[in-house]
């Protein structure tokens, strides 16, 4: 029998057939395996690499945190060089088995990272640190899982597997990592801005919105209070909320009629280094400080003081100094005990950079028009005898000396005397001349009120010689008060609750000593007013005191000067500090009168006898808010017209 040189021709022929027709259905395998295999093990070594940075890397925070930290990275790193090992010489069950317990180990220990991520809230916040971790344990549970999956795209375990060409195959494996590379690299840093916006509490809107009167579960805004003073703005009251050590910077703009928020921004993982600083206009306001978890990465957070919202972040590589002022677009520090301050912009770079005289140490400063002022605290020098004050004012976008002043060399200038208009800086040189010696030694405080034009430096008028009378305690030396801070006052809440313009019913402004003193009918709280533009004095008035407050900031907080040029004065008439006798007084154009101040609060709960103790006042539309400490040690606030 002969056969055909083909055999059965029909055998051969559908042989080539089939692989023909089986040959595009199974081509991409090979392809698919190479790019999950690759993006699967890039994924791995990301999973470690982000833990390691998380641990350790100054990109994210310092040092390391702790023991559990510390076994996780060591072990993660460990397990990812036994799955990548695995694969690399057991291709098949043993990848698969290897490769998906790895993932699941990642997933346990991603979730153990997530669920363990505090609330935000006072003392608590999530770190960097934590966010990327939680990233890296996803890139080991997508990792483990294209890994297995690689595993199953062909067929069988060893058949199946022809080849694609090794140049095909390399550049698949390298699109493959560097999607994986891309991610994690874009992912990264976008766990860090999740971290800041969990701890980060922004509200903007009326106190209906914020619901803080109302709601029990809004972070307990009362609780919050503490004891601390308000910050006066034309908006209403700045609270700073939990005033603990170390602060947060966490703040709420309260109206003071109802004592509901009306803006609050709260960033509970950033810390706040100092109180916070408004402009000379009011209408901006910053706060700065170190991250929690990281002190070399510091921000100044400027805020719109009307509404909340955030008009820049400025970054630095650790600590700038202390804020002493900003402007619109200038934020001025200067380091502790150092003659040296910095002007940088809002987006945290250096402006200009200037040196005070030798041995002299900036108090307190102010950014108005062209210029930033400075009043500056000097010890002897080579060129300077003996201590005193000066006032300097440089050019604010160069940083050129323009002028400076020195003060009376017997004088001091305390920062809260340092007031700056838009035009006119009003300094209050103190004198203290010692009465009578001993340990309960009388003194007197002799004023001289300055006024010099922020432009050139002349002086523009000077009032020597003010004294009220003596006394023995030092917060009785006298604080100074402007009428008008700012030209325009701002829409703000007014005394009856209704937001409406806070306009000044009186076209002079004054700046007014308030001191309280001794004469020989008793104990009074004076008062002597001038008028801003020609140093005139307009009258002196006092009211009856009996208890003397022995803080200067207690008898700072017991007055304040309404726009209208009214100051409002709060007095104990009691000389037993345990049965007080609380009392609120008026005094316009030199008259004074009482003010009824209200027994209980709006809820019906009763206010302190004792409230004028740690009362703050301040200045709120047409009257005047009272703050005062609660039984609770929370704050009260009481407005009056």
């Amino acid at each position: 029998m002969s056969h055909s040189a083909t055999g059965t021709g029909r055998s051969s022929t559908a042989a080539h057939r089939t692989a023909d027709s089986g040959s595009t259905s199974r081509s991409g395998r090979p392809l698919a395996r190479v790019a999950l295999r690759a993006a699967g093990i890039t994924a791995l070594l990301c999973w470690a690499a982000l833990l390691v940075w998380a641990s350790f890397g100054t990109g994210v925070s310092s040092g390391s945190s702790g023991v559990y930290m510390i076994i996780g990275t060591v072990g993660s790193v460990l397990l990812v060089a036994v799955v990548i090992a695995t694969a690399a010489t057991h291709a098949g069950l043993r990848t698969i088995i290897t490769a998906l317990l790895t993932a699941v180990l990642a997933a346990a220990a991603g979730w153990t990272v997530y669920s363990s991520m505090p609330e935000a809230g006072p003392g608590q916040f999530i770190t960097h640190r934590a966010g990327v971790a939680a990233l890296a344990y996803v890139f080991g549970v997508v990792g483990g899982g294209l890994l297995a999956l690689s595993e199953f795209v062909v067929e069988g375990y060893s058949g199946g597997r022809a080849p694609a060409p090794k140049q095909l195959r390399r550049k698949v494996a390298v699109l493959a990592s560097a999607i994986i590379v891309i991610l994690a690299a874009a992912l990264a840093p976008a766990m860090q801005l999740w971290a800041e916006l969990a701890n980060q509490d922004v509200l903007v809107g009326d106190a209906a919105a914020t619901g803080s009167t109302t709601d029990p579960d809004l972070d307990g805004l009362a609780d919050l209070a503490g004891v601390e003073r308000f910050t006066d703005t034309p908006y209403g009251l700045l609270r700073t909320d939990h005033p603990a050590d170390p602060t947060p910077q966490a703040v709420t703009m309260l109206d003071p009629a109802t004592g509901a928020a009306i803006w609050y921004h709260r960033r509970w993982n950033w810390l706040a280094s100092q109180p916070p600083v408004l402009s000379q206009s009011q209408d901006l306001v910053a706060l700065t400080g170190p991250r929690a978890d990281n002190n070399g990465d510091f921000q100044t957070r400027v805020l719109n003081t009307r509404d909340g919202s955030e008009a820049a972040t400025a970054d630095f590589d650790g600590s700038p100094g202390a804020l002493l002022a900003l402007a619109d677009d200038r934020l001025l520090f200067t380091k502790d005990r150092s003659q040296t301050f910095t002007v940088y912009d809002f987006g945290g770079n250096l402006v200009w950079e200037a040196e005070m005289p030798d041995g002299c140490e900036g108090t307190a400063a102010q950014a108005a028009g062209s210029r930033a002022l400075l009043l500056a605290d000097c010890m002897p020098a080579p060129d300077r005898s003996i201590a005193r004050d000066l006032v300097l004012a440089f050019d604010l976008d160069d940083g050129a000396a323009a002028w400076h002043q020195e003060i009376d060399r017997s004088a001091v200038v305390v920062p809260d005397s340092f007031l700056v208009t838009e035009d006119t800086i009003v300094i209050d040189s103190r004198i203290e001349h010692r009465v009578t010696d001993g340990p309960f030694s009388a003194r007197r405080f002799e004023h001289q009120l300055i006024a010099y034009a922020i432009a050139d430096g002349t002086e523009r008028w000077r009032v020597g010689d003010q004294t009220f009378g003596s006394t023995n305690s030092s917060a009785c030396a006298g604080t100074l008060h402007l009428s008008q801070p700012t030209a325009a006052p701002a829409p703000g809440a007014a005394a009856g609750g209704e937001a409406k313009a806070r306009a000044a019913t009186a076209d002079r402004r004054t700046v007014q000593i308030i001191e309280c003193f001794t004469a020989k009918e008793g104990s009074w709280l004076g008062v002597m007013a001038y008028d801003v533009e020609s140093g005139e004095r307009l009258y002196r008035r006092a009211v009856r005191l009996g208890f003397t407050p022995l803080d200067p900031e207690v008898a700072r907080g017991w007055a304040t000067v309404l726009p209208d040029n009214r100051a409002m004065l709060a007095a104990d008439l009691s000389l037993d500090p345990n049965r007080p006798d609380c009392h609120l007084y008026a005094i316009e154009d030199g008259r004074s009168s009482e003010v009824e101040f209200a027994a209980e609060q709006d809820d019906g709960e009763p206010i302190p006898a004792n409230w004028c103790h740690d009362a703050q006042l301040s200045p709120v539309g047409t009257g005047a808010a009272v703050s005062y400490v609660d039984e609770d040690g929370t704050r009260g606030i009481a407005v009056v017209e």
